[in-house]
């Protein structure tokens, strides 16, 4: 089966928010392990979270994995985006109709407090100094 990543965004009337999952798409897109990526959005951009699990699915993906642009858990982690997929609370897998077949979406959790995070805080105190 083939795969591919729709990479979750919160969405704003700030451009450069919206660029932040964009660009995280297309990284992940460039570095090639994945298969197809795209970004959504949960509000207030396109395309939408059904729109941009449906582009990668037409792109080719069978599996695809949800991946929240997100730094901490909260309700758009937990409830809001798995909502729009169709799953049950604490539902991580499950299969979503997606133009009249049947697709194995995998939702992946948020960075939350991973220590390389640290690494890229560090960096930045270090730009400063």
């Amino acid at each position: 089966m083939s795969n591919g990543v729709l990479v979750v965004g919160h969405g704003s009337k700030m451009e450069h928010n919206m660029d932040l999952a964009v660009k995280m798409a297309s990284l992940l897109e460039e570095r090639g392990e994945f298969g197809p990526v795209e970004a959504a959005f949960m509000q207030l951009n396109a395309p939408d979270i059904p729109t941009g699990l449906q582009n990668v699915v037409r792109r080719g993906a069978e599996v695809v994995y949800v991946v929240p642009c997100f730094l901490a858990v909260g309700i758009h982690t937990t409830e809001d985006i798995p909502g729009v997929l169709g799953f049950a609370k604490g539902q991580r897998r499950g299969k979503v109709a997606v133009d009249g077949k049947d697709v194995e979406v995998r939702y992946c959790q948020p960075m939350g407090q991973d220590p390389r995070l640290a690494d890229i805080l560090m960096d930045r105190i270090r730009a400063e100094m």
